[in-house]
């Protein structure tokens, strides 16, 4: 399976939506995502496989890149294209994207219950960094708040918590 990772547009929005509904309790509307590709802070990608010359939209991820700081906003893939690599190709192509854009930390918030999301975020590099109690307002489930410390050449290394975060 080819995969390559290019700028959201308007035009993939409906696998998105897709996806969004089957990924998330609460789902970002169209409109939300309409935002988010206008918004100068935004940096947001989709994953496109090449399946027998058929393109699918397999994965999408929205990011805010203000000054060094990176926040993951969105991220997720169609179950057909889990454990495939595809999640790994976007993440990195996403922080490789926000370290030329200046970021040099990378967060994102994951539900505790959400245990293959965190587990693939650990897995990845990022490590736990805080709790927001009580941040999903459907469930009033706390969010486990993870980071990465950015790297050049998009290998992020884990930040290791004796390390000042600014």
């Amino acid at each position: 399976m080819k995969t390559e990772i290019t700028a959201m547009a308007e035009t993939h929005l409906g696998a998105v939506m897709e996806i969004e509904r089957g990924a998330f309790i609460s789902p970002w509307s169209r409109n939300l995502f309409c935002h988010e590709l206008s918004t100068h802070i935004s940096h947001s990608f989709v994953a496109i496989a090449w399946e027998a010359d058929i393109q699918n939209v397999a994965g999408y991820m929205c990011s805010w890149i203000i000054l060094e700081q990176c926040n993951i906003l969105k991220f997720a893939c169609h179950p057909q294209y889990r454990r495939r690599g595809v999640g790994r190709l976007l993440l990195r192509h996403g922080l490789q994207d926000a370290w030329r854009m200046g970021a040099r930390i990378a967060s994102l918030e994951v539900r505790p219950s959400n245990t293959g999301a965190f587990l693939f975020y650990a897995a990845c590099g990022f490590v736990h960094a805080g709790v927001r109690k009580g941040y999903y307002q459907e469930t009033r489930e706390d969010a486990v708040i993870m980071e990465m410390e950015l790297a050049e050449h998009s290998e992020p290394r884990s930040v290791s918590r004796q390390e000042e975060i600014v």
